[in-house]
């Protein structure tokens, strides 16, 4: 089992990064995150302005080079588990009701037994993880966006006992993660769900020459293709393209039958869409159940 500490994080998805682990194909290995803000925000008596300062948001843990993956291929991340500190930040990053006239508003919220309390409501957390992603060639993302490797897709189906399928564009995958969220709406409105400190046990798995153009999480029912864009349309339709192709290749059909199925049993949800003009923050995910009378996806 490997073991990667917090202290091992970066700012951008790139082939250059220097690995923080290697693992094999089967590996559990551990991920120690740090929450969006790099744990700087320790105080609610001093504005969340000077406590950030100019630090970019989420550090990732990682990367991770898993041997014998390699470009064609894909990664399967299964996610054992997620734990959290006692404690998250919740704040009104961006979206359509952030007013950068104002000092942004925020909370720090306790976190006892897997449970948190707002203003005398409480509720059970799922936590998932927000930061989740392979490298591309020749480019540097930042851990801040979503990109066809993955990366800030934001979506609150993953969470433990999920997988999620990533292309494998550069040797080794480069895989890294973090930004969990203890606590997080579809849509992410404010551009915050419930930052926080934490750990991830995952098993990583090598598919071998599979196409991949987005990232696919599976769920014990669902298979949803991740998708993000500068508009939400955009975002919608390459999903929508996307799981169409993968649905007519597990069962043969053409494109027109797929699309017929997608019409009669399909979902359609928000991962993160705080509504910011050409943010790039555009995510969502298009579902497919599974069912016994029909071949896997992937």
């Amino acid at each position: 089992m490997q073991h990667i500490t917090d202290e091992h994080y970066i700012y951008e998805h790139a082939e250059t990064n220097v690995p923080a682990a290697h693992a094999s194909d089967g590996e559990v290995v551990i991920f120690d995150t740090r929450d969006c803000y790099n744990r700087l925000v320790q105080r609610e008596d001093i504005s969340l302005e000077e406590q950030v300062g100019d630090e970019p948001d989420n550090p990732a843990t990682g990367p991770l080079y898993v041997d014998g993956a390699e470009p064609g291929d894909v990664l399967a991340v299964d996610i054992l588990k997620i734990d959290v500190a006692d404690h998250g930040v919740v704040a009104m990053g961006s979206g359509p009701f952030r007013d950068r006239s104002v000092p942004e508003r925020f909370h720090i919220l306790p976190i006892r037994d897997g449970v948190t309390e707002f203003h005398g409501v409480h509720w059970q957390l799922r936590p998932m993880i927000g930061v989740i992603g392979t490298a591309v060639p020749g480019r540097k993302v930042a851990t801040f966006d979503a990109f066809e490797g993955g990366g800030n897709m934001d979506s609150r189906v993953i969470t433990e006992r999920v997988t999620v399928w990533l292309p494998v564009r550069v040797p080794g995958a480069m895989l890294a993660m973090g930004d969990i969220h203890a606590s997080m709406g579809d849509g992410e409105v404010c551009g915050t769900g419930l930052e926080a400190d934490g750990s991830i046990t995952v098993r990583v798995r090598v598919r071998k020459n599979f196409e991949l153009n987005w990232p696919v999480t599976e769920t014990p029912d669902m298979f949803y293709v991740n998708t993000n864009a500068n508009s939400c349309d955009d975002a919608i339709r390459a999903a929508y393209m996307e799981m169409r192709r993968l649905i007519a290749r597990a069962t043969g059909w053409d494109e027109t039958e797929a699309a017929l199925y997608m019409t009669l049993r399909g979902t359609l949800e928000a991962n993160q869409a705080c509504l910011v003009p050409n943010g790039g923050g555009n995510t969502f995910r298009v579902g497919t159940p599974k069912s016994a009378e029909l071949p896997r996806l992937i």
